[in-house]
């Protein structure tokens, strides 16, 4: 609403400006010019984000508001840390080796992550690598096969046939190439499928089939180095360890009342619910320690009253069949009747915070290493809220800072001073205050443009209070000349306007239809230069 009509100011002053500048030094006279009529219309999505407003069947509005408290994140659970490893192979006595002998059989080897009690049998990944170095004092060119029997892509293992240079003198053939990991499935078992966390490994390196016979001396040694970077699990399944985590204090944005700053409000009813849903496949018990309502214009914050603050919440784990995740929820609606909601949603919050706690697995490892988790299918507390526009306001103020050029580069001193008339048809059923300040350079308030009366009217109502038709207001804000030079010179304006529906007896609805008209005249005083 208020931008619509700083808009509207601006192109009238600019009309003015740009359209009355003589030049100096002439023959001049005083006169006065009205500027043609402007007008435009305003609802109440100029106050309230349309995005979160929605219609009743019968034409009445509501807040309906829905976001993410916090998610519960894989890293929480377990993180995959970059490891690698480095293994040197060496042949005690000197020895000749024909083209397609071994250099190294079939050597298997196992690595096991540390992961923070976390147990993993499988996983699937999302993003990562393996970079594979190999430095080779061998003087002949050495084929590799270097395999993870534990990891497969679409049914076929990782493995890859590797040439190595061979080396000249004493500079060692060097390889050196990184391979994506994404879509792999790794089977985390080991070897003999007995374990946890666990990558196994297989390598052969043989004198090239097409080399020439070699004289490999103790000295001629084979350093392998694979490093395992970046893995990012899509999927992961074992048993997630018992552990407690605290979450928070932190907040959450909440911008469908950002614009009102100051005033108080009293609501007819909310619907308000907190809901967790769980989409791991893990028992979990949660503690909310606080849910606030936080005003930062006023420096207010209000604490939740309910039974769910401070007790234990037992959540079930989820289920998997065929990839399909059939998650659990917990509700626990907040009303009049079992919590202080209504006051802090009254508080007009611009942010919540909370602060919980969070055990996983409380009754230990119950599922017998099946637990499971997705990294887009996470446990979340979601705060939903209904909010019918059905209220009782007392001096509700919205304000609005704009930037503010007018200026022209010519001068506008043959401009003296004018009246701009407003003229107001308000379809809402509550009065509306208005003033506009002019901020200076540290952004204070140096003026204001209204010094008289400001308030546009009420429509008028029917017997069920409803707006019928809409009221008319003319509103004269004189501009003198120091002011309009005042105006002239800023560079940022703020404009407030004030609520006020206590003058009714019950709760105020608003409705889709509602909204004001508003036309914008200006009759000016300036000095014409002749040439």
């Amino acid at each position: 609403m208020l931008q619509k009509y700083f808009s509207i100011c601006i192109l009238l002053f600019s009309l003015l400006f740009f359209s009355c500048r003589k030049e100096t030094g002439k023959p001049s006279w005083d006169t006065h010019d009205i500027a043609p009529l402007v007008g435009t219309s305003l609802n109440i999505n100029n106050l309230i984000p349309d995005s979160i407003l929605k219609a009743n069947p019968d034409s009445s509005l509501k807040i309906v508001y829905k976001n993410n408290l916090f998610k519960f994140s894989m890293d929480t659970l377990f993180k995959i840390p970059d490891t690698s490893l480095t293994n040197s192979y060496t042949i005690p006595v000197a020895l000749t080796l024909q083209p397609g002998q071994p250099v190294v059989s079939n050597k298997p080897s196992e690595t096991t992550y540390n992961l923070k009690g976390a147990q993993l049998r499988t996983i699937v990944i999302k993003s990562g690598s393996i970079n594979y170095y190999i430095k080779s004092y061998v003087h002949e060119v050495t084929n590799f096969v270097y395999s993870l029997p534990c990891a497969s892509k679409n049914g076929q293992p990782f493995t890859i046939n590797i040439n190595v240079p061979a080396a000249v003198g004493n500079t060692p053939g060097v390889y050196d190439q990184t391979y994506d990991m994404s879509g792999y499935v790794l089977d985390l078992t080991g070897i003999n499928k007995n374990k946890f966390n666990t990558i196994n490994t297989s390598l052969t390196a043989l004198v090239s089939p097409n080399g020439k016979p070699v004289l490999i001396n103790p000295t001629d040694s084979l350093t392998i180095k694979n490093t395992f970077q970046d893995f990012i699990p899509y999927y992961a399944q074992g048993y997630f360890g018992q552990s407690t985590f605290n979450e928070g204090p932190s907040e959450t944005n909440f911008s469908g009342l950002k614009n009102i700053v100051n005033g108080s409000i009293q609501l007819e009813d909310v619907k308000f619910n907190l809901s967790i849903e769980n989409p791991v496949g893990l028992d979990a018990r949660i503690i909310i320690n606080n849910l606030n309502s936080i005003n930062t214009r006023k420096g207010t914050n209000i604490g939740l009253v309910n039974s769910i603050i401070g007790a234990p919440i037992n959540i079930n784990r989820a289920a998997e069949s065929a990839g399909i995740v059939y998650p659990t929820y917990a509700n626990f609606p907040l009303n009049s009747s079992n919590s202080n909601i209504k006051a802090l949603l009254e508080n007009l919050p611009d942010k919540f915070s909370f602060s919980m706690q969070m055990t996983t697995n409380p009754l230990g490892n119950i599922a017998g290493s099946n637990d499971f988790i997705y990294s887009d299918k996470l446990l979340k507390a979601i705060l939903e809220m209904e909010i019918p526009l059905s209220f009782v306001a007392t001096n509700l103020t919205l304000a609005d800072t704009v930037d503010l050029n007018i200026a022209n580069k010519n001068g506008a001193n043959n401009l003296k001073s004018g009246t701009i008339t407003m003229i107001a048809d308000n379809g809402f059923p509550f009065d509306a205050a208005l003033q506009i300040y002019m901020l200076n350079d540290n952004n204070t308030i140096a003026d204001s443009l209204f010094t008289g009366p400001n308030t546009i009217l009420k429509a008028p109502l029917n017997a069920s209070y409803r707006a019928i038709g809409k009221t008319t207001t003319t509103l004269i804000i004189p501009v003198s000349e120091s002011k309009m030079n005042a105006l002239y010179n800023t560079k940022k304006i703020v404009f407030k306007t004030i609520y006020n529906t206590s003058n009714q007896p019950q709760y105020m609805k608003i409705y889709s239809d509602y909204g004001i008209d508003l036309k914008l005249i200006g009759d000016v005083n300036y000095t014409v230069q002749l040439k």
